[in-house]
C-alpha cells in the first residue's frame, strides 16, 4: 500500500500521535504493517491539514517540505508566554493598547526572506536534546537564527471584530472540529492569513510582529488550511478515518499535481530504474514525474539532455 491520508488533525496530539493512530487504523485494517509518516510538524495546540504518507509516499518527504502552507492565525498583543503560544506561562504583560495602524506597520518588516529565531519550546536538536526538554527543565537552548520565507500575512480581523475561523481551534472533538466557528476577537487579539515555506514557526511571527510594536505577544489559535496540494475542504477527522480507512487513501499522483510528466516506454523505463542515464532531447529540469506505460515509477531530474532517476516510487 501507498500514498497519502490527509488528516484534520485535532486540539491536544501531536503529530507524531496522529502518525501512529493512523499506522495502527491500518494494520487493524489490512491486517498488514505499513510504513506511515507525516509531512510536517503540527504542534499540539493547533489543528488543521496533516497530510500522512503511506509506503512508498515516505519518500516524498524532501520535496514536501519545499511546499508552501497557509493558516489562519489568531494573535494577542500585551502578553508573553513561554511557550509563544495560549498553552504556555505568563511570563510578561504590557498596559499598552495596540490598533490596526500599528500591526499594519509591522506587517511589511516581517514578509520575505527572513531570520527568524526558533521558539524555545520547539523540536530544535541542541547536542542531542530538543529545545523543550532544556526548557521544561528551566534551561536556555542555544539557539540559532533560520532563513524562513514568508510570503503573505494578511489582518483579517480587529479587537472586537467577529471573524470566520474554518475549524473550531477551541474544541478537543474531532468529530466537530471541522466545524467553522464565528469567534470574536478579544482586546488586543487580531487575525491573519500567513502563507510561508517550510520551517517557519507561526509562534514566532506572533513574537517578531509584537517585538516590531515595542510589545509583546503568543498565538491564541492556529489552523493550517493547506500544505501543497492538500487543503482542508478534503480532510478527514481521525474518527471518519477509522471507519472506513481505505477509502480515504489518495494516490501518490496527489502530491506531484505541480510537477511535469513523462511517460517512457518499458525499453527506456527498464534502463532508467536501474541507474542509466538516458538521453532525453529537452531542456533542464530539475524534478519530473516519470512514468512507464502510464504507471508511476519515481521522480526523475533531465540534465544536459539526460533524464535521470532521483526517487523511486
Amino acid at each position: 500500500m501507498k500514498g497519502f491520508v490527509n488528516i484534520l488533525k485535532p486540539l491536544n496530539m501531536t503529530s507524531s500521535d496522529v502518525v501512529v493512530k493512523v499506522r495502527g487504523i491500518l494494520r487493524r485494517a489490512t491486517q498488514e504493517k505499513c510504513k506511515v509518516g507525516h509531512l510536517g510538524t503540527l504542534d499540539p495546540l493547533a489543528v488543521g491539514v496533516l497530510p500522512i504518507a503511506i509506503g512508498n509516499a515516505t519518500r516524498l518527504f524532501d520535496y514536501m517540505l519545499q511546499k508552501q502552507k497557509t493558516y489562519i492565525a489568531t494573535f494577542k498583543f500585551g502578553t508573553a508566554t513561554d511557550t509563544l503560544d495560549r498553552g504556555g506561562i505568563i511570563t510578561q504583560t504590557d498596559n499598552r493598547i495596540i490598533c490596526k495602524s500599528d500591526v499594519e506597520k509591522a506587517i511589511p518588516n516581517l514578509v520575505g526572506t527572513v531570520l527568524q529565531m526558533p521558539p524555545q519550546y520547539s523540536a530544535k536538536s541542541i547536542n542531542g536534546k530538543k529545545a523543550y526538554d532544556i526548557a521544561r527543565n528551566g534551561g536556555v537552548a542555544e539557539l540559532n537564527p533560520k532563513q524562513v520565507t514568508i510570503s503573505e500575512i494578511t489582518l483579517l480581523g480587529c479587537p472586537g471584530d467577529i471573524v470566520n475561523l474554518p475549524c473550531d481551534v477551541f474544541d478537543e472533538s474531532s468529530a466537530k472540529i471541522k466545524n467553522s466557528v464565528d469567534y470574536q476577537l478579544v482586546q488586543n487579539e487580531f487575525a491573519f492569513r500567513i502563507t510561508c515555506g517550510s520551517g517557519t514557526y507561526i509562534r514566532a511571527i506572533a513574537r517578531d510582529m509584537a517585538q516590531q510594536m515595542n510589545t509583546v505577544g503568543y498565538m491564541t489559535s492556529l489552523c493550517r488550511t493547506k500544505t501543497g496540494d492538500f487543503l482542508l475542504d478534503t480532510s478527514v477527522a481521525l474518527n471518519e478515518f477509522e471507519k472506513e480507512p481505505l477509502k480515504y487513501i489518495l494516490p501518490i499522483e496527489t502530491a506531484l499535481m505541480q510537477y511535469e510528466k513523462i511517460d517512457l516506454n518499458s525499453v527506456a523505463g527498464s534502463k532508467v530504474l536501474n541507474g542509466v542515464k538516458i538521453k532525453y532531447d529537452r531542456e533542464n529540469v530539475s524534478t519530473i514525474s516519470m512514468s512507464i506505460d502510464g504507471i508511476l515509477v519515481g521522480l526523475g531530474e533531465i540534465r544536459d539532455k539526460n533524464l535521470t532517476l532521483k526517487t523511486r516510487l
